[in-house]
C-alpha cells in the first residue's frame, strides 16, 4: 500500500509543447519591449507560425491548448518567465467559477516545490498566492501591499456589479505608493487600486467571459492580458481567438498523445417504436429499433411517426397529422438510468484491477440531471440504483478474487464499520456551507483534496454531479464517463468529457506519458483509456466529438493549392524536398487521392477525394510515408461553422381589389361557427364496439425490451474519414415489466378521452393470457397500441354516428383587415396577417399560370412543396373565376381542429355559383393517409354536407373535395 499522501508531490517532467508556448509568449513580449509597434509584432509572429488568425488593435494575447493538455501549469510557468525576463511582479487570474477557482489554487500549491526547484538560483523562487472569495478583502490588500512576486485569483462576479465590495468606495487610503504616482488623485475603489498597479492578467477558459458588465468593468486594466483556453468566444459581438501566440489544436494533441483515447458505450432501453430524441435544421431525429440494433432516421414534414404524419416541425417539438405533440425528451427512463449505471460499474471494474496492479487508482465521473433530490434526501434515486447495482457486481466479483490479493484486501474498504457503502461522493453547486459533515468532506475530497482522491488510501471512487463540474476541474484518473442527463448540450462534446482527457497518473503522482511506457502506443493506449457511456437519445456524439476535433483544429484546408500541400507535407512530415514532391506526384495525384477542383487566376486547386482512405489502404507505403499523407488532412473549421443566413421579411398578404367581393363571399359562406352531435349508442352497438376493440388488441404482438450496449471506438488517425468509428453490439438482454392495471387503465382513459367505465370494460374483455405475457414484454408500447385500436374503432363509430348544428350559430371573429399606414403603398387595401394562410412565402414568378384568378398580390403562402407545385403548376381554367389558400378554417371535429387547403369560386354551366374546397394531399393514395388524418377529413365531410343542407335553398353549391397526389384540377371541376 501506498505512503501517506501528505508526503507525496505530483512529478512534473519539461513537455516540448508547454515550453514551445512560453517560448512564444516570452518572445512575444521582447519584440514588445523593443518599442515595435503591437500590430506589427504579431502580424510577424502569425506569419513565423503560420497561424492563420486575426491581429486585432486590442490588448489580448491569445494562447489555445486543447482540454487536458495542462494550460494551468503552462501560465504558472509563464508568470515565472515574465517576471525573471521583465520584472513583472503583479498578476490577476481571471477564472469564471469556483471548481476552476478551486482548481487553480490547489495547481499553484501543488507545483510550488517544482518551481522553487526550477528556478532555484532567482530571486522570485515563489509565487506569494492570494485568493478573493466571499468578500475577503484582505486578501486584495494583502495582494496590493506585497513587493514579491504575486498572483490574486478572482472571479468577474467580483467585481462586475456596482454593488460588489470592490467597487465601493474605499473607507480609507491604501498604504501603497506605486498607487499614487504622478500626483494622481486617490483612488475611489479597490478595482481602481488593482488596476492602478498594471497587472498583467490572465483569464482561463476566454469563452466564459462575456457580456456587457464584464467589459465594463473590466475596462481600465491596461496592460496585456492573456487568454488561455481550449474554446474562445464565437458571439457577434465577442472577442474571437486573434493576436494569437500559440495553438495547441484538438488534432495534434490526440496525435501527440497528450490525452486519453476516447470510446463511446451507447447504453438505453431500446423499443419497437420511433423516439423522437432530437430536432437538428427542421429535421426530426427519430431512433427506431432494427434488427435488434438501434437506427437513426431523419425525418421531414409528411413523413411517418408511429404511424402518423408530421404535419409541422418546431424547435423542440413536432406536430403530428392529429394535432397531437412530441417533445424531445431528454429525461431517461428508471429502466434506461438502470442499465447505464450497471454497464457503467461493469466497465469500471473490467479495468480497475488492472490499473490497481499498475499503481492506478480508478475513478469514474457520472453526470446526472440538475435535480439534487436524484442523489440528495430521502429517497435519492439515482443513488439507490447505484448502490443496489454496485452492491450486486462487487459481491460477484469479490467472490471470484484471490483473497490474498492486494487487489481484494483494497476492495475491503469499500464499506465503513457500519456496513455503508462509501464509494460514491457528490458535488452540486448547492453544496456551499453544507452543514451535514459526511456531504462536505466528500465536496471537499472532489474539489479541493485531489492528492487523496488519487490515493488508494480513500475508497472514493465514483462520483455525482451536475454540470458544476465543467472546465477547471479535472482530475486525471477520470477513466470512465456516464451521462445520466443531456443536461449541458450547449457545452461542447470535448468540454463534457474533458473532465477525463488528462493522462492518468500512478500512486507517486507521475504522469503515464507515452515517454515513461518506453514509446509503446499500444501500451498507452491500453492504460489511457476513456469510456463514455452515453443514452441513445444523445443522437451522433461521437461524430459531434469528432467534428469539433477538426473544426478546432487548423491543418490543410478543405481545398488548397500545390505550395500549400507541399509546405504542409514537409512540415508535418519532415521529409526532404525530392521525396514530399515524389508523394505528392507519384502518389496523391497519380492515384486521385486528391482531385482538382478549380482553376483561379492560374493556380489550380485541389481538394481531397471521398475515397481518400481507401485509395490510401491500397498503396502499400512505408509506414512513414502513409503517417505523413495521414496527418496532412483535418478540415477547415468554416465547414463546421457557418454564417446563418438572413431570414427574408415576410409581407402582408394584400388581397386583389377585383377578387376581394368574391374571396369574401366564398369566406363568409364556408366559414361558419358549428357544433358536433353524437348520437348515443345503444346497447347492442357499445357491446359491438368493445368484441371488435378486444379482438384487434389481442392480435397485436407486444415486442420485448431490449437492453443493448453498443461499444463505439474512435480511431483519432482517420478522424473526419471513413471507417474512423467502429461499432460492435456487445450485449442484448430482454427486460420484463411489472404492469400496474389501474395505472394502465386511467392512462388509456386519459389518452383516448373516454369514461373509465368503458375502458374498464374493454379491459375486462380481454383474455388472461394476453395481459400476463403480452402486456409484461412492453407496457408502454401495449399501452400506445391499445389507445390507437381504441381510437381507430371510435373514429369508426363516430363517423356513423355524428352530424353537425348550430349553423346559424355566433360569428367568427374577421380575419380581413385594412392597411391603415400612410407610408405604405396599399394604403387602404384589404389584407390578411403574414402566415394566415402558410408557413413559408414566397414571391410571386412572371410565368405564373394562374396568376389573374389567383386571390392575393406579390406572393403565394404555403405549407409544402406539393402546395407550392399545386399553385404554381394548375393549369388556368375558364370556368374559376377566383383561386386562392383559405385562411385558418377550425373545422371542430372529435380528433381536434380541421383546416383545408385550397378554396375556389367557379360557374357552373347553369349560372349556379359553385364553392369548392379541396383537400390536397401528396399521397399517392387516398389509403395511404394515416387513419387520424383520415378521420378529420371525413368528419370535415359531414360538415360541408351539412353546410350545403344549410344553403339548399339560395342556390349556392359548395362542393368539398379531397385531391391525392396528381388528380387534375379539370376533373376535380367536371365531378
Amino acid at each position: 500500500m501506498a505512503t501517506k499522501t501528505e508526503t507525496k508531490q505530483f512529478q512534473y517532467e519539461i513537455q516540448a509543447y508547454q515550453e514551445d508556448c512560453v517560448n512564444n509568449i516570452i518572445s512575444l513580449f521582447e519584440s514588445l519591449r523593443q518599442k515595435a509597434n503591437f500590430g506589427d509584432v504579431l502580424t510577424a509572429h502569425h506569419n513565423k507560425n503560420k497561424y492563420k488568425f486575426p491581429v486585432q488593435d486590442n490588448n489580448n494575447i491569445d494562447i489555445m491548448m486543447e482540454t487536458g493538455t495542462g494550460k494551468t501549469f503552462t501560465f504558472i510557468k509563464t508568470i515565472f518567465e515574465l517576471s525573471k525576463n521583465f520584472g513583472y511582479k503583479k498578476f490577476i487570474v481571471l477564472i469564471p467559477t469556483v471548481p476552476i477557482r478551486e482548481g487553480t489554487k490547489t495547481n499553484i500549491e501543488d507545483t510550488k516545490n517544482y518551481f522553487k526547484s526550477f528556478y532555484a538560483n532567482e530571486i522570485e523562487k515563489e509565487i506569494e498566492t492570494f485568493v478573493y472569495e466571499g468578500g475577503n478583502i484582505s486578501a486584495v490588500k494583502q495582494f496590493i501591499g506585497t513587493s514579491h512576486l504575486s498572483v490574486l485569483v478572482m472571479t468577474p462576479s467580483s467585481f462586475n456589479s456596482r454593488d460588489n465590495i470592490l467597487n465601493r468606495p474605499l473607507e480609507r487610503e491604501m498604504n501603497a505608493p506605486e498607487l499614487f504616482v504622478n500626483n494622481q488623485e486617490p483612488p475611489k475603489s479597490y478595482l481602481e487600486c488593482l488596476k492602478r498597479l498594471h497587472p498583467i492578467v490572465i483569464m482561463d477558459e476566454p469563452h466564459r467571459f462575456e457580456g456587457n458588465a464584464f467589459k465594463t468593468y473590466f475596462e481600465g486594466f491596461d496592460n496585456y492580458y492573456l487568454r488561455f483556453g481550449a474554446t474562445f468566444p464565437k458571439k457577434k459581438d465577442s472577442l474571437p481567438l486573434s493576436n494569437v501566440a500559440y495553438v495547441l489544436d484538438s488534432i495534434s494533441s490526440f496525435r501527440q498523445n497528450l490525452v486519453k483515447k476516447i470510446v463511446v458505450y451507447t447504453q438505453d432501453v431500446i423499443e419497437n417504436t420511433d423516439t423522437l430524441i432530437a430536432i437538428d435544421n427542421k429535421k426530426a431525429i427519430v431512433s427506431t429499433l432494427t434488427n435488434g440494433i438501434i437506427a437513426r432516421r431523419e425525418l421531414g414534414v409528411g413523413a411517418v411517426f408511429n404511424g402518423k404524419s408530421i404535419k409541422k416541425i418546431n424547435k423542440d417539438t413536432i406536430v403530428l397529422a392529429d394535432d397531437t405533440i412530441e417533445k424531445v425528451d431528454y429525461s431517461l427512463s428508471d429502466e434506461s438510468l438502470r442499465a447505464m449505471i450497471k454497464e457503467t460499474i461493469k466497465i469500471h471494474f473490467e479495468k480497475e484491477q488492472t490499473l490497481f496492479e499498475q499503481g492506478v487508482k480508478a475513478l469514474t465521473l457520472f453526470f446526472i440531471e440538475s435535480d439534487t433530490s436524484l442523489f440528495r434526501g430521502e429517497n435519492p434515486k439515482v443513488k439507490n440504483i447505484f448502490e443496489e447495482e454496485y452492491k450486486k457486481q462487487y459481491t460477484e466479483l469479490i467472490s471470484k478474487l484471490d483473497q490474498t490479493s492486494d487487489y481484494y484486501k483494497y476492495l475491503q474498504n469499500d464499506f465503513d464499520s457500519d456496513n455503508t457503502l462509501q464509494v460514491h461522493k457528490g458535488y452540486f453547486s448547492g453544496d456551499k456551507g453544507n452543514a451535514d459533515e459526511k456531504v462536505k468532506a466528500g465536496v471537499d475530497e472532489i474539489l479541493k483534496d485531489k492528492k487523496k482522491l488519487l490515493s488508494f488510501e480513500s475508497p472514493s471512487r465514483f462520483i455525482f454531479s451536475i454540470w458544476a463540474l465543467q472546465e477547471g476541474w479535472d482530475n486525471p484518473n477520470v477513466f470512465t464517463i456516464c451521462k445520466l442527463s443531456n443536461q449541458g448540450s450547449d457545452i461542447s462534446k470535448l468540454q463534457q468529457i474533458g473532465r477525463g482527457l488528462r493522462i492518468c497518473v500512478n500512486q507517486n503522482l507521475q504522469r503515464y506519458t507515452l515517454k515513461n511506457l518506453n514509446d509503446d502506443q499500444e501500451a498507452f493506449w491500453r492504460i489511457n483509456n476513456l469510456d463514455v457511456v452515453v443514452s441513445s437519445n444523445e443522437h451522433g456524439f461521437v461524430e459531434a466529438i469528432q467534428n469539433e476535433i477538426l473544426s478546432n483544429s487548423f491543418l490543410l484546408s478543405e481545398t488548397f493549392t500545390e505550395q500549400e500541400l507541399i509546405k504542409t507535407l514537409k512540415e508535418k512530415s519532415g521529409l526532404d524536398d525530392d521525396t514530399v514532391v515524389a508523394l505528392i506526384d507519384d502518389v496523391l495525384k497519380c492515384t486521385k487521392m486528391i482531385v482538382r477542383k478549380a482553376i483561379v487566376d492560374g493556380q489550380k486547386i485541389y481538394e481531397k477525394s471521398p475515397e481518400f482512405s481507401a485509395i490510401l489502404k491500397e498503396q502499400n507505403l512505408p509506414e512513414e510515408h502513409v503517417k505523413a499523407i495521414e496527418s496532412l488532412f483535418a478540415t477547415d473549421a468554416n465547414t463546421y461553422v457557418q454564417k446563418a443566413e438572413k431570414k427574408k421579411e415576410k409581407k402582408k398578404i394584400f388581397i386583389k381589389t377585383t377578387h376581394l367581393q368574391e374571396f369574401q363571399n366564398l369566406w363568409n359562406t364556408i366559414n361558419k361557427n358549428a357544433f358536433y352531435v353524437l348520437e348515443t349508442l345503444t346497447e347492442e352497438q357499445e357491446s359491438q364496439l368493445i368484441q371488435n376493440i378486444k379482438t384487434q388488441i389481442e392480435a397485436v404482438n407486444i415486442e420485448e425490451i431490449l437492453l443493448q450496449t453498443i461499444r463505439a471506438e474512435l480511431n483519432v488517425n482517420k478522424i473526419g474519414e471513413q471507417g474512423a468509428i467502429t461499432e460492435k453490439l456487445t450485449d442484448t438482454v430482454s427486460y420484463r415489466s411489472k404492469v400496474d392495471y389501474l395505472e394502465l387503465v386511467r392512462t388509456l382513459s386519459n389518452n383516448t378521452k373516454t369514461p373509465i367505465a368503458f375502458v374498464v370494460k374493454i379491459f375486462n374483455a380481454l383474455s388472461d393470457d394476453f395481459k400476463t405475457k403480452m402486456l409484461c414484454n412492453n407496457p408502454e408500447q401495449a399501452q400506445r397500441e391499445i389507445s390507437e385500436i381504441i381510437n381507430k374503432n371510435l373514429i369508426a363509430m363516430l363517423k356513423a354516428n355524428i352530424k353537425y348544428d348550430g349553423i346559424n350559430g355566433k360569428a367568427l371573429p374577421n380575419v380581413f383587415k385594412t392597411e391603415t399606414s400612410a407610408s405604405s403603398i396599399h394604403k387602404g387595401k384589404t389584407y390578411l396577417d403574414t402566415g394566415s394562410v402558410g408557413k413559408f412565402q414566397k414571391d410571386i414568378a412572371g410565368d405564373f399560370s394562374l396568376k389573374t384568378k389567383w386571390v392575393f398580390e406579390e406572393v403565394i403562402e404555403y405549407d409544402s412543396d406539393f402546395e407550392l407545385e399545386i399553385v404554381e403548376q394548375d393549369p388556368d381554367i375558364d370556368s374559376i373565376e377566383i383561386f386562392g389558400k383559405l385562411p385558418r378554417l377550425k373545422i371542430k371535429t372529435p380528433l381536434g381542429d380541421y383546416n383545408p387547403d385550397f378554396c375556389y369560386a367557379i360557374k357552373s354551366t347553369e349560372g349556379n355559383k359553385i364553392f369548392l374546397v379541396v383537400e390536397a394531399k401528396g399521397y399517392k393514395s387516398s389509403t395511404a393517409i394515416p387513419v387520424d388524418e383520415k378521420g378529420k377529413i371525413d368528419f370535415a365531410k359531414k360538415y360541408f354536407e351539412a353546410l350545403g343542407e344549410h344553403y339548399k335553398d339560395e342556390n349556392i353549391k359548395i362542393s368539398f373535395k379531397e385531391r391525392i397526389n396528381k388528380t387534375q384540377l379539370a376533373a376535380l371541376i367536371k365531378s
